[in-house]
């Protein structure tokens, strides 16, 4: 079993039912939908495409719908096809809606003219074109050009280091949560995040449409959320390091250090950790990664995080199968590597974590193949992964929407079957049966309730299958 998670955006060059049996068959975990492209019907078709392709395919996958958040961007422009703007020009960028050119482009995000101020850094497109504010007056920003290049309509612009007033859900995101709680998305990505109100205002919107089961991913792209990022850890149901617009917002040399922090300081929280952005991005285009990309995703195994995300290259690439199953390649290489590495801290109330650090050690003591825990809300399940065994962790649980979650966490095998079952011992045929474990394998199974006065409830027991 491969431990590190796949994470894979659908878009047009993937959601096809072709296309998704071959994502599923070469082993993504969850798949991705982005909210800031395409409509609503297309992104409901795509969930029921996951979950029509899924059943069949003897697979349980999660659902990640992405909130757009509030990406500030410059308005249209009125050459259709861009204008070139050179170094040592001045660019003014003001409040409104308005067909910009080369001297003058329009912004809709009130609050940048404002917040800016004179010798910050403002880029343009990714980082490929650079300006240096000279002043604002709160409505227009005056800009010298330092780095030129083509600028075409609706780009996007970060401002560096400077702190915006803007909540992370905005209008069109509440509207998309309701939506994705309709639809029936598993996890819902909160763009942009600056602080763990962020989460809160998220979570009450997706309770107050009946989305309790929902879980939150936090995507950390922003100076403030690396600050925050302890107490965002304490709202959030996982957590994506999103390094594109991270090495916007943050010195480019930053970024691996920062990736390795946040990675290990959600990973001692017990909280799952994704790392995405550009990880095969050669394989858009090309049909293998390069030695840098695949050093970079063996490396985002070696420091332990749940699941790697593929963006453009499975959503708009040319080879969306084929990077998948490099990808997959390149985990159980890099995997293969790894020893038991128990993780001090995570999360649960004391009992439980003894318990689920009891069946981590007893399982490696053992030369156990594998843990089999009965997990009614997943949190058995959540403490063990958090642990990194580096056996599956085969979580039994009646709930779908709980297995579903389950598939993003590292080493984590999801099993919908009455939890009872296992601890009556009527589980165990069936998962032999099922080729889940061999007869005569050594397994440890667990079972963690939160109350230690429920009779058999909670113990750690070796068998052999």
């Amino acid at each position: 079993m491969r431990h590190t998670k796949i994470v894979a955006t659908l878009g047009p060059a993937s959601a096809s039912e072709a296309t998704v049996d071959a994502l599923l068959a070469a082993g993504v975990d969850v798949f991705r939908i982005n909210s800031s492209h395409g409509t609503r019907d297309d992104r409901r078709r795509m969930v029921d495409l996951v979950r029509s392709r899924a059943a069949p395919a003897g697979r349980i996958v999660g659902v990640l719908q992405d909130l757009a958040g509030p990406k500030i961007r410059i308005g249209q422009l009125a050459d259709p096809d861009g204008v070139q703007l050179e170094a040592g020009a001045r660019l003014r960028i003001a409040v409104g809606d308005f067909p910009g050119d080369a001297e003058r482009v329009s912004t809709t995000c009130e609050p940048l003219a404002a917040a800016v101020q004179g010798g910050e850094t403002l880029l343009i497109d990714d980082g490929q074109i650079l300006l240096r504010a000279v002043s604002s007056n709160g409505t227009e920003i005056v800009t010298e050009v330092e780095h030129g290049g083509l600028l075409t309509s609706r780009k996007g612009i970060n401002a560096p280091g400077v702190e915006l007033p803007l909540s992370a859900v905005t209008d069109a995101d509440m509207e998309e949560i309701e939506a994705g709680v309709a639809m029936g998305v598993d996890f819902l990505g909160v763009s942009f995040v600056q602080s763990a109100d962020d989460l809160r205002k998220a979570r009450a919107m997706t309770w107050a449409h009946g989305g309790d089961s929902v879980g939150l991913v936090a995507k950390i792209e922003r100076p403030q959320a690396i600050e925050r990022f302890d107490d965002i850890l304490t709202v959030s149901d996982a957590v994506m390091v999103a390094r594109g617009d991270l090495g916007l917002e943050i010195p480019l040399e930053r970024v691996p250090r920062v990736q390795k922090s946040l990675t290990r300081r959600a990973r001692d929280a017990g909280v799952p950790v994704i790392v995405a952005t550009q990880v095969f991005e050669t394989m858009r285009h090309a049909p293998r990664p390069t030695r840098a990309e695949v050093s970079d995703a063996a490396n985002a195994v070696d420091d332990g995080v749940d699941a790697i995300m593929l963006a453009g290259e499975t959503a708009a690439g040319e080879y969306p199968v084929l990077v998948v199953q490099t990808l997959d390649a390149v985990l159980r290489d890099a995997e293969s590597m790894q020893p038991d590495r128990v993780i001090p801290g995570a999360s649960g109330d004391r009992h439980d974590r003894a318990l689920c650090d009891a069946a981590v050690t007893l399982a490696a003591a053992a030369g156990a193949t594998s843990i089999v825990a009965a997990t009614g809300s997943g949190a058995t399940a959540r403490q063990l992964a958090a642990l990194r065994p580096s056996i599956p962790i085969h979580a039994v649980t009646d709930d779908d929407a709980v297995a579903r979650q389950l598939a993003l966490h590292r080493s984590v095998a999801p099993l919908v079957a009455p939890a009872g079952r296992l601890v009556q011992g009527e589980l165990k045929p069936e998962l032999v049966r099922r080729g889940i474990v061999k007869a005569g394998d050594a397994v440890v199974i667990a079972r963690v309730h939160s109350d230690l006065e429920v009779e058999d409830a909670n113990f750690v027991e070796l068998q052999r299958f």
